[in-house]
């Protein structure tokens, strides 16, 4: 809970008394409070923190002042769905503002939408994610040219990105509005590997909307009646469309680019047909939050199991890594080391690995006149989704800043670890063994294995040494003093004593009856410091060492 410290009597904080700072605090102006009264009011005890939403408000507001595009929205969700949303500028050449409900061309994050849509096929038995793009689309050929095929690549490449189709972001921009008879013919004179099939990532709009029509072959009919009668329509998706069947008289955004005087000009609305699946839907901050607390909800067990649509087992597939992407080291605009963790891509999403956080999927879009961008933290529910009328700045970065400072201040998790029962029973047992050891204890909680790898003999005599080294131990506590989990089969923890403390940890077996596989324990003596101490002793992690930096060290633990 925060605390706030009440002010003075007769003090007020207008506009000239209360102003916020970089750092988030309201700082008082001094010499405005009673000689009396300022001893109550202390420079390192200024604890009003600006809300959230004003910081993001002045973050993505300065996006639009700074001219890098003419408007832009932004929507905050939270694992209910949208917390806050707010525009800046204006949607079109009549100065129309921006909102919440203004529809924008989502581009390649429409991509997340397909990928759903096939696996709602695969899981009715329509099409598998392994059958190779011929089976559904006879007219791909691979040329001579290029690297020789070893293989034919399958749907589920083409939705993840590693088919073998060189990237083709640049060549493919004009080419949105093909008929899909003509992008046929093209591809019927012959596709050229950059790799072979399933190797590596590479990014190909023209592959994934060549799995998009195997789809909607395989359901037959087209694939934009498929995502609204299976997916926009049941997730009350209303204000999203293919950007060829957009309603008239809705709100739109105009796409805008800088001519060479420096003024802003309009595109005119395009209209996909081939790349439909590919890059061709629109939707609102309204729609898109809901999206992704739709997707983010597959992550979290106490949401609702029994999904109509998709289920929770097949959204998660969805946002799995399928093929990764490498990881780079780079220098940032500031000089500083910058690290690109390790990621990958999905189906028709990105998935990285944040250091503290744990998992993130995101996803940009962008078209001329319009960069966008989504992403969400599926452990916590939060996420957040900005959409912009030009493609002259980079909204990933103020995204990214945006979700990092909504998750710092939950301070959230990065994973959620529920201890079996057994877990947290068998913890307590292997507590009471080892302040007094009991080989009848000890035959009913170890499996075969752990005598087999080193005899119990020998553990009991290493354990009551260690107890010397730090001990006597302190009475047991009501529950355990709680180290890390890294799955609800393992549990570290500590029994402190008078000269430091023991780390203990316990790993059990996939079958049953539940028994321990596994147990390590580990002397730390009073002049070691805590952040010192080991968190995780398991012998399957020991080449981590006992310095890291891993999403293990920012788990909430639940028994």
């Amino acid at each position: 809970m925060r605390t706030i410290r009440p002010v003075p009597q007769g003090v007020t904080l207008g506009r000239r008394s209360g102003v916020p700072t970089s750092c988030g605090c309201l700082h008082r102006q001094p010499g405005r409070l009673p000689s009396a009264d300022r001893k109550l009011v202390r420079m390192s005890e200024e604890v009003l923190a600006v809300p959230l939403e004003t910081e993001l408000d002045a973050l993505f507001g300065q996006y639009v002042a700074a001219d890098q595009a003419p408007g832009l929205v932004y929507g905050l969700s939270g694992p209910d769905g949208l917390l806050h949303a707010r525009g800046f500028g204006r949607r079109d050449d009549a100065g129309q503002e921006l909102d919440l409900d203004t529809i924008f061309p989502i581009a390649s994050m429409s991509k997340s939408f397909s990928a759903c849509a096939a696996l709602i096929a695969r899981d009715r038995g329509l099409l598998s994610l392994e059958d190779p793009i011929t089976k559904y689309v006879p007219e791909f050929r691979l040329s001579d040219g290029g690297v020789t095929p070893d293989g034919m690549p399958t749907i589920g490449m083409l939705f993840s990105m590693c088919g073998g189709l060189t990237e083709d972001n640049s060549w493919v921009d004009p080419f949105i509005d093909l008929p899909t008879e003509q992008l046929l013919a093209i591809v019927e004179a012959g596709v050229r590997l950059s790799r072979p099939p399933g190797a590596a990532f590479e990014y190909s709009n023209l592959g994934f909307a060549l799995a998009c029509l195997a789809v909607s072959r395989a359901v037959g009919q087209p694939l934009t009646a498929f995502l609204r009668e299976e997916i926009l329509d049941p997730l009350g998706l209303s204000s999203t469309y293919a950007d060829s069947e957009v309603p008239d008289g809705v709100p739109r955004a105009t796409g805008y680019s800088l001519d060479t005087e420096g003024r802003w000009v309009g595109y005119p609305p395009q209209r996909s047909d081939a790349f439909t699946g590919a890059g061709g839907l629109v939707s609102t901050v309204r729609n898109l939050t809901r999206w992704i607390t739709w997707l983010g909800e597959a992550f979290r067990p106490d949401s609702d199991h029994s999904d109509p649509v998709l289920g929770r087992m097949s959204r998660r597939e969805l946002q799995r890594v399928h093929v990764p992407v490498q990881p780079a080291l780079f220098l940032g605009a500031a000089g500083g080391l910058n690290v690109s963790t390790a990621s990958g891509y999905a189906l028709g999403l990105i998935v990285q690995d944040d250091l503290h956080r744990g998992t993130i999927v995101c996803h940009s879009g962008g078209l001329p006149g319009f960069s966008l961008h989504m992403r969400w933290h599926p452990q916590s529910g939060n996420g957040v989704v900005v959409l912009t009328n030009s493609h002259r700045g980079n909204p990933v970065a103020l995204a990214t800043e945006a979700l990092g400072r909504r998750l710092a201040r939950e301070g959230a998790a990065a994973e959620t670890v529920r201890l079996w029962p057994e877990t947290v029973a068998l913890c307590a047992k292997t507590d009471a063994l080892i302040r007094d050891w009991d080989d009848a204890l000890a035959a009913e909680i170890f499996a075969d294995n752990v005598d087999f790898d080193r005899p119990l003999s020998e553990r009991r005599k290493e354990i009551e040494s260690l107890v010397r080294e730090v001990g006597p131990l302190l009475a047991p506590r009501p529950e355990p003093e709680l180290v890390s989990a890294v799955t609800p089969a393992d549990v570290t923890w500590s029994i402190p004593g008078e000269n430091g403390e023991l780390i203990c940890m316990i790993h059990l077996t996939p079958v049953e009856p539940a028994q321990i596989q596994e147990i390590a324990v580990r002397a730390c003596g009073r002049s070691r410091p805590r952040a010192a101490r080991p968190i995780d002793i398991s012998p399957r992690r020991k080449e981590w060492g006992e310095a890291f930096i891993t999403p293990v060290t920012n788990v909430e633990v639940r028994m």
